[in-house]
């Protein structure tokens, strides 16, 4: 699948659509992903439901994001499979002229002419998905509280951790002499 065909999945036709409730399903794959270049997502599958309610002046777009992605561990750096279940509502105001300016105030209602042909929610969708990410992307621990994280790394991660420990144990001489100083 060629990169405008995925862009064209996200676009909702709104000239000459009647005043009603549309539903869509989009799928994000991992063409998706590389095409909206989301550095930490390698892979996935998020099956995408679109309720599009269109009125003469208001169109209210519900999202409902259900699947998977895969990110690489924050730690190790192997994948990791992280579920997903996201909701997100887009209120799109149709006026006669925009101003300028009169998206700045709110991410979730953007106002657009009522002349539209079509309606792109592809990056609205890619903001999704990315404020949905976890802050720190982590192999679970196992049911004894042990790591799942490939063991080399954390072998390796450990050695690194005591020898910057040892490291700042040894303290320049010319500081020590400094700490018997007295102040009256």
């Amino acid at each position: 699948m060629n990169e405008k065909q995925i862009r064209d999945d996200f676009k909702l036709r709104l000239a000459g659509v009647e005043d009603g409730t549309y539903s869509f399903s989009i799928s994000c794959k991992k063409e998706f992903f590389e095409l909206a270049k989301i550095s930490n997502i390698e892979d996935g599958d998020l099956k995408l439901q679109v309720e599009m309610s269109k009125t003469e002046k208001l169109v209210d777009v519900r999202c409902h994001f259900e699947g998977y992605v895969v990110a690489p561990c924050d730690r190790c750096l192997l994948p990791v499979t992280l579920p997903m279940d996201i909701d997100e509502r887009l209120i799109v105001k149709l006026v006669p002229t925009v101003e300028e300016g009169e998206n700045d105030d709110d991410d979730d209602i953007w106002v657009m002419d009522e002349n539209t042909y079509e309606l792109d929610i592809f990056q609205f969708v890619y903001e999704s998905i990315f404020l949905a990410m976890p802050i720190s992307v982590i192999h679970e621990d196992d049911e004894n509280g042990n790591s799942t994280c490939d063991p080399e790394v954390l072998k390796k991660l450990e050695e690194l951790s005591q020898k910057e420990e040892e490291k700042e144990k040894e303290t320049d001489p010319r500081w020590d002499a400094l700490k018997n100083l007295k102040f009256d």
